[in-house]
Formats: C-alpha cells, structure tokens, sequence
C-alpha cells in the first residue's frame, strides 16, 4: 500500500515537473522569437551576375568526358543487346 502511494506520489511530481518545463520552454521560445536584433540578420545580396566561361583546358577536360560517356553509353546498348541475344537463345 506505502508503495502504490509512493509510486503515484512520485509520478504526479514527476507529471507536474514535466508540465513546468513545457510550459516555460513554450514561453522562452516565444519570448526569444519575437525579439529579434536587426544586426544579427544578414544583408541580402539581390545581384548575382556571374558569367562563367571555360578556359581552353577545362573545354578539353569536358570534351573528353562528353566522348567518354558516349563510349560508355554505346557500350552499355551493346552488352544489353548481346544480354537480348543469350535470352532468346536460351527460351
């Protein structure tokens, strides 16, 4: 019986400890929110002009790739085509 009654005693402390946190924690936030410091806010830049050309170099290096990935997208289409020809081979 002492038990039961300490153990709904704690728990009715513990409930109201919980309610407490909650409730001041609502009101920092809503406190700290509503007062905000115009220096802690960043200027905006609304002028974003950059126009970027590609040095003769950087022009290889893409082209290589470009070249690469056509390879590698004619090699894929014929190993799936030769996959095409095992299948109907097998049925």
């Amino acid at each position: 019986m002492k038990k039961k009654q300490q153990y709904e005693t704690s728990a009715m402390i513990a409930m109201i400890a919980l309610i407490g946190m909650v409730v001041s924690l609502t009101i920092n936030i809503a406190i700290g929110k509503s007062t905000i410091e115009e220096e802690a806010i960043p200027p905006m830049r609304t002028e974003y002009h950059y126009e970027w050309t590609p040095t003769p170099l950087e022009q290889r290096k893409m082209d290589s790739l470009y070249a690469i990935d056509a390879s590698t997208k004619s090699d894929m289409d014929s190993i799936r085509s030769m996959i095409d020809n095992i299948l109907d081979k097998l049925e």
